[in-house]
């Protein structure tokens, strides 16, 4: 048995849609056992009212209060579903938003009911529907597309008990191939009982493709974890082991035949690259592992405590004014200067060089007085600060200058 805990995601914001997804499933649930054992109220005529039958889809209510109703003669149904919903929800809510995910949820467990009166109706055998496990699973589905390079915290109970952190694609890719299994032998006849697996493979497809989309119009904004970095990231390594090959061919071949012996000689002469220091390697490693799980605080205090020793380090493009920005929001101008500098000194072509350099003019001028470095930047930067229309504010600052 795998149970997931949670993910390795940290989240910008509450996750209030989640968690009142669980407290209404757990009231409604709640309710029917009690209007069952204190109010006289008929079980089955509760659940069939709200269930979705496949040989009446006219009924169409169902669709949505069938998600919200789970067995009453046991807990593991709900349990379940709510275990899985807290785990990949809370990261699916922090990237859709709160009423995108709230539509996402809703719509996905649509989804799964259409695509269980779909097979139902090709199999010609009729099924009542209910429980949250279509929704969740398009949150799982959706999951793996924003971040298939996450981590899921699962608490094994298989030949030992344990708790372990597993890849993301590979849980949700476990648990889609049980469903597709578990569809593909009621369809052989060889299985029965009352799991909804074609539901459940509906809204993983659902969620996936969903989220999919989302990101290929980029409608939702990609980052560095979603399905398309990880493409990206693989057409990377295939076009470098191609550009590495021990072969040269391709638009790389010389009419030399002596070529491959050539260009051994030519990168033995070339000096080796001095090794970055372990400790350097370390730290750049672990602001960037800050950045992209959303702690800009944690990234620039780490990058302060590294300028100490080691007073030229850098970061990529983007990492480095992401530490430089939370430095000068914390008030860290001395710091931020340095690493503002180094930017501009580092990706002089960059397209935000401007803006950097109107910024840092403004930390030397107003936040940490340093007029002979105010000077230096607005005169180094004078003719492309009048081009690019920020000459007003580079001449109200010479004029706070000291004479």
């Amino acid at each position: 048995m795998l149970i997931p805990l949670g993910t390795d995601r940290t989240l910008k914001r509450k996750p209030v849609i989640t968690q009142a997804l669980i407290g209404l499933n757990v009231v409604v649930y709640v309710l029917i056992l009690a209007a069952f054992r204190y109010g006289g109220s008929d079980l089955e005529e509760i659940i069939g009212w709200g269930a979705f039958d496949t040989r009446r889809p006219e009924r169409v209510w169902t669709l949505f209060t069938s998600m919200f109703l789970h067995d009453p003669g046991g807990i593991s149904h709900i349990l379940f579903n709510m275990i899985f919903l807290w785990a990949f929800g809370c990261a699916v809510e922090d990237r859709l938003g709160r009423l995108g995910f709230l539509s996402f949820y809703l719509a996905g467990g649509l989804a799964a009911a259409l695509m269980q009166w779909w097979i139902a109706s090709l199999q010609g055998t009729p099924s009542q529907m209910i429980g949250a496990s279509g929704a969740v699973c398009a949150v799982t589905g959706g999951f793996a597309a924003l971040f298939p390079r996450a981590k899921i915290r699962i608490f094994i109970l298989f030949f030992f008990v344990g708790v372990t952190w597993i890849p993301a694609l590979l849980v949700v890719g476990l648990f889609f191939a049980l469903d597709f299994i578990g569809q593909l032998t009621n369809i052989l006849g060889m299985r029965t009982g009352n799991t909804a697996f074609a539901a459940h493979i509906g809204g993983s497809l659902f969620g996936f493709s969903i989220a999919f989309m989302l990101l290929a119009t980029k409608i939702l904004k990609r980052d560095d974890f979603d399905i398309f970095f990880l493409i990206k990231q693989s057409r990377r390594r295939a076009a470098m082991r191609s550009a590495t090959a021990d072969s040269v061919g391709g638009p790389w071949a010389s009419a030399s035949s002596d070529t491959p012996e050539r260009l051994k000689k030519m990168q033995a002469k070339k000096p080796t690259a001095p090794a970055e220091p372990p400790i350097v390697r370390e730290a750049r490693n672990d602001i960037r592992r800050l950045l992209v799980e959303h702690q800009p605080k944690e990234a620039a205090r780490r990058y302060a405590s590294m300028l100490v020793e080691h007073p030229d380090f850098m970061l990529s493009a983007d990492h480095q004014l992401d530490v430089a920005s939370s430095l000068f929001a914390e008030g860290a101008f001395e710091e931020a200067g340095i690493a503002y500098e180094l930017f501009l000194n580092t990706y002089p072509h960059d397209r935000r060089v401007i803006e950097t350099a109107m910024l840092l003019a403004v930390l030397y001028v107003r936040k940490r007085p340093e007029p002979e470095k105010a000077r230096r930047i607005l005169d180094r930067y004078e003719e492309r600060f009048r081009t690019q229309g920020h000459e007003a504010l580079a001449n109200t600052l010479r004029g706070e200058l000291p004479s």
